[in-house]
């Protein structure tokens, strides 16, 4: 997605204050229907950083608790109307802590993925953050052959709203940049969508089997590109960051505002 990018790269170092690892996978029936897993896994120093930040926010401290069941039911009212919490279970690992959620919904079109990593309840407060951040929405159709058509369409590149309005290539674009390098080593966020049947096409190029990847981003490597960086910080128009985008190691992101996905469904 294209300003989900940005979103991942840019403003997610705003939203969580660390390293984390997210994915979130679509998986999408032949009548609309499906269940949504999202799995989020904050390291336990960013875990630290962002219950500093409530405090001082004013906030609940040091009982913010992104692991909860609580947090994880409290997710479903923002994934759309109609969305359902299912199930879920906490992860605890050497490296942090998250939770691995199941959600359902009974019609696609309702569903509603935030490019911004829910961070358990802690507002931040940014106009660039809410600017760059936006909405995944879909339409779906059954053809006269029996297949279904999943039409996902992403938000427009806000480029301005990414970095605050900055100019491009200004020392406020560059300074950004670099919180966002210390911020995010060894992040990862994935968002997929999984049709249940035998895929027949999509626009995507990223398809491994039934799973069509609409963004996979290894921030270590994609922040660890000198040449990127300096492509993405200099870029003054929504063709440039296209560019700079296109190819990029550590990167598997569309660049066009929608996907389609069409799939025989399963009997």
């Amino acid at each position: 997605m294209r300003s989900l990018a940005l979103a991942a790269v840019l403003v997610v170092a705003f939203a969580s204050g660390g390293c984390f690892q997210m994915t979130t996978v679509v998986n999408v029936k032949g009548d609309g229907s499906g269940t949504v897993d999202h799995t989020m896994l904050v390291t336990k120093a960013a875990l630290a950083q962002l219950r500093q930040f409530a405090a001082l926010a004013g906030g609940r401290g040091q009982s913010l608790d992104l692991v909860s069941e609580e947090q994880a039911r409290a997710m479903a009212s923002t994934l759309g109307p109609g969305v359902t919490y299912v199930s879920s279970s906490p992860i605890d690992t050497p490296l942090g802590q998250g939770r691995r959620s199941t959600y359902a919904f009974k019609d696609i079109t309702e569903l509603r993925i935030s490019e911004r990593p829910q961070t358990g309840g802690l507002s931040v407060k940014s106009d660039a953050l809410n600017q760059a951040a936006g909405e995944i929405t879909c339409t779906f159709t059954r053809e006269p052959d029996g297949n279904a058509t999943l039409r996902i369409h992403l938000p427009e590149l806000n480029l301005a709203g990414a970095f605050g309005n900055a100019a491009p290539g200004s020392p406020e674009i560059a300074q950004q940049l670099a919180m966002v390098r210390t911020l995010l080593a060894g992040a990862h966020v994935t968002i997929a969508v999984e049709p249940a049947g035998q895929l027949a096409r999509t626009t995507s190029p990223y398809v491994d089997g039934p799973r069509v990847t609409l963004l996979d981003a290894d921030l270590d490597q994609l922040l660890g590109n000198e040449a990127f960086i300096t492509q993405l910080q200099t870029a003054k128009t929504p063709e440039e960051v296209k560019a700079a985008l296109k190819d990029v190691p550590g990167l598997k992101m569309t660049l066009d505002r929608e996907v389609t996905i069409e799939f025989t469904p399963a009997k």
